[in-house]
């Protein structure tokens, strides 16, 4: 990006940003005083006349049904400064003072300021709020997907598939901002199976965490903040996961694209068996590890189990994309006791190969590794803006 485009950029994102801020609080202020000072602390005598003129609301009804309308718009405003829903609330907006004053005109005209420019008036308002919803559209939940809060776990099992793919079939499923992590012209996808144990936000006691089954498919890429370094992680394609919390709270918090599934995990011996349904089909799958063999699996890229290693799962780093402002949400991750071992895999099942995407070209098993009774945190993502950095 050139100079003049780069500046160019950051000057429109900032008159962008005053211009959302200003038609917000415009919105919210004019809300907020008339349902605090005029109708709850009734500063404007007038508006309980008028509420008490139309038919069937005269003495008392009239005033509770001026505090509701009050509180009402006392919750609008706090509703337009949160940003939630942002859409539907200008939504209601627009029913809400379209139908107060259709009310007013038919019932309580001779109290008005400008009976004839209400209409006019109150629709040029609603624009504005329009413009503000769009402004801010989503913008509570974007702030909430990017992990807002760190995490703790404990990794019971953790079973590593790694496949070596073309690079130009990865690379079309990469956002802007992310490259592929390569190794001797491969590219590569990692299926992680994990039993988790005690999932929490850090600082609550282990007891009160969620055990699930997690399924990842995840692309091992690189990013390179404005700073310059180069760093090592996960660009997450599906999770799949047997508690329903884990996928709302997945989806709420994260952009790691949750499902529901069912999942088997069964012990015997040195053996460990994964089977896992979803109702797509595209992350079903049947796997049984041998831990007591560790060799690389034929046809595997990679020279030695060293160098296989280096794409063995998890990564320092795991990479959202942020579509509504162009930005890259780093989640930074920290381990203990990984001693990732290498095994060998029967893989009976593997249905997230079989998305178009995929179609032409066939994943090479490259590596499987096992590692259990691992410590994991994740820690709150940190925002890098693609365009802001040019």
């Amino acid at each position: 990006m050139s100079a003049i485009s780069h500046w160019t950029a950051r000057v429109t994102n900032w008159v962008a940003r005053h211009i959302a801020w200003f038609s917000t609080s415009i919105v919210a202020s004019i809300w907020l005083v008339h349902g605090l000072l005029n109708k709850l602390l009734h500063f404007s005598p007038r508006h309980l006349q008028i509420v008490q003129s139309v038919p069937g609301l005269a003495g008392s009804r009239g005033e509770f049904l001026l505090t509701a309308i009050g509180l009402c718009e006392v919750g609008i405003a706090v509703w337009v400064l949160s940003g939630w829903a942002a859409g539907v609330c200008a939504t209601v907006q627009a029913v809400l003072l379209l139908t107060m004053n259709v009310v007013e005109l038919s019932f309580a005209r001779p109290l008005l300021l400008w009976p004839a420019g209400l209409i006019p008036i109150n629709l040029a308002f609603l624009g504005v709020a329009w413009a503000a919803a769009r402004s801010r559209s989503g913008s509570v939940f974007t702030r909430l997907r990017r992990h807002p809060i760190a995490v703790r776990a404990h990794f019971r099992h953790c079973l590593t598939l790694t496949y070596a793919l073309p690079r130009e079939v990865l690379h079309r499923l990469l956002p802007p901002g992310l490259e592929l992590d390569t190794y001797n012209g491969h590219a590569f996808l990692a299926v992680a199976l994990v039993q988790t144990e005690s999932l929490r936000p850090a600082g609550l006691p282990a007891s009160l965490g969620q055990d699930f089954f997690l399924a990842g498919y995840r692309v091992f890429t690189r990013f390179t903040p404005d700073d310059g370094r180069t760093l090592r992680g996960l660009r997450i394609l599906r999770s799949d996961a047997d508690r329903i919390q884990m996928v709302a709270g997945g989806n709420l918090l994260t952009h790691y694209n949750y499902h529901r599934c069912q999942a088997r995990v069964e012990t015997s011996g040195s053996h460990i068996h994964f089977a896992v349904g979803t109702t797509d089909g595209l992350g079903s799958l049947e796997v049984t590890a041998d831990l007591s063999n560790g060799t690389l699996p034929a046809g595997s890229p990679f020279q030695s189990v060293r160098e296989a290693r280096r794409f063995a799962g998890p990564m320092p780093f795991t990479f959202d994309y942020e579509p509504e402002t162009d930005a890259i949400i780093a989640i930074r991750a920290t381990r203990t006791n990984w001693r990732p071992a290498p095994v060998s895999v029967h893989v009976r099942r593997m249905s997230f190969f079989d998305q178009p995407v995929f179609s032409g070209c066939s994943p090479v098993l490259a590596a499987a590794f096992y590692v259990h009774g691992i410590d994991y945190r994740w820690e709150r993502g940190v925002r890098h803006g693609l365009t802001d950095a040019g």
